[in-house]
């Protein structure tokens, strides 16, 4: 689907939202929400009009309404076999449904998520920076739910000599357990105009991935700074959050918060800004005086 061309970042939700209309009104009625839900319950496969008006205890002609009406909206398929119409939930347009309420919803979590913001720093905005390394996508994708929701800047760390799917869990996961800097780029990040560092990163072998830990020692500026870090990961982060704790700490930045996001999490289409509220809820400035700033640009992203 093409961009409309008429928002200023535009989704495609302008397009999106008067095609859900229709399925939403579909599914605006309970006995047709019970129809749904009796068929996608069904192992037989062999649920036809009575059957189903027995178990709803209607007749016979309002299921075939009801039927009709989630046909039309492509959410109930059917198929004959001799004299007999077997009702079944179309797998492909649920599909479709979830992946447009997502989007949705994404959208609409990320207005919040801006409006959070706004309560948490009334009268005085917050300079902050997402700082993260990314192999998979999983972190970048957080990251960047933290961007769109505060409108903070960001800053992604790449090895200068790419890791592959095997050398990434065979030398990568050895210099991490090692604690071990990659070549990185940038060769230096200048943080000097914020007032909150955010450090985001996988965690490979229960440790902080070498890019990051050169993304640490990359930092300018950052003496006397807050962060938060964090961590992506499967289950637990062992030993990563400490580690990167201890780093920065090194290099004179007060961490005020550690959090981890396991996988589950991460699928979160909200993660980004699900992790913005437990920043928030941190309260990671709290040691500032009210109205003192990190010197810098005025043009730094605000939180």
């Amino acid at each position: 689907m093409e961009p409309c061309k008429k928002c200023a970042e535009c989704n495609n939700l302008c397009e999106i939202v008067p095609q859900m209309a229709g399925t939403f009104k579909a599914l605006g009625d309970l006995t047709r929400l019970q129809i749904i839900y009796i068929l996608s319950t069904d192992t037989s496969g062999t649920l036809g009009v009575s059957e189903l008006a027995a178990r709803l205890k209607i007749s016979q002609p309002a299921v075939s309404q009801h039927l009709k009406t989630l046909k039309a909206e492509g959410l109930v398929g059917s198929r004959r076999d001799g004299f007999y119409v077997y009702y079944t939930v179309n797998r492909e347009r649920m599909m479709e449904f979830r992946n447009r309420f997502e989007l949705m919803y994404a959208s609409v979590m990320q207005q919040c998520s801006r409006e959070m913001v706004r309560k948490a720093t009334p009268g005085r905005p917050v300079r902050a920076c997402v700082v993260f390394y990314s192999y998979s996508g999983v972190t970048r994708r957080v990251a960047e739910g933290i961007r769109n929701a505060s409108g903070c800047d960001l800053v992604e760390v790449r090895t200068r000599a790419p890791y592959s799917s095997f050398t990434a869990y065979t030398t990568g996961v050895v210099r991490s357990r090692k604690g071990a800097c990659d070549p990185i780029e940038p060769g230096e990040i200048d943080v000097s105009g914020y007032d909150l560092l955010i450090i985001g990163t996988p965690v490979w072998a229960w440790k902080p991935a070498p890019a990051i830990n050169a993304a640490v020692q990359a930092l300018r500026g950052c003496e006397g700074k807050m962060a938060v870090v964090f961590t992506t990961c499967i289950n637990q982060p062992g030993e990563a959050l400490p580690l990167l704790r201890k780093s920065l700490e090194e290099r004179d930045v007060t961490v005020m918060a550690e959090i981890s996001l396991n996988q589950d999490d991460a699928k979160n289409p909200d993660a980004g800004g699900e992790l913005l509220r437990q920043i928030i809820a941190a309260n990671p400035l709290r040691g500032m005086a009210d109205g003192e700033t990190g010197e810098g640009n005025s043009e730094n992203a605000d939180v």
